[in-house]
């Protein structure tokens, strides 16, 4: 059995070019269909900030990295990569 995997996006209020706005919304709904869709052993979890505001969307693979101006063309490769990291 493979151990469930965590995908973080952020959903931060702030004002201006914060990661609340729409792509965020879209780009989470997305992570969700996805990885429905393919089976994928992940959980997708909301976060309030990653510190990286102005550089939003983001997702931050536990354990790996964070993907900063995500969109949903971006969601395949984000699972991708989640799926290939090794986490000890």
């Amino acid at each position: 059995m493979t151990a469930k995997k965590t995908i973080y996006i952020c959903i931060n209020k702030k004002g201006g070019q914060a990661c609340i706005g729409p792509d965020s919304r879209e780009v989470y709904r997305e992570l969700l269909q996805r990885v429905k869709d393919r089976g994928d052993a992940v959980t997708i979890e909301r976060m309030t900030c990653m510190g990286y505001c102005s550089e939003g969307p983001n997702v931050k693979i536990h354990g790996g990295p964070v993907f900063n101006a995500v969109g949903t063309d971006d969601v395949d490769r984000i699972l991708d990569t989640t799926i290939s990291l090794k986490i000890p």
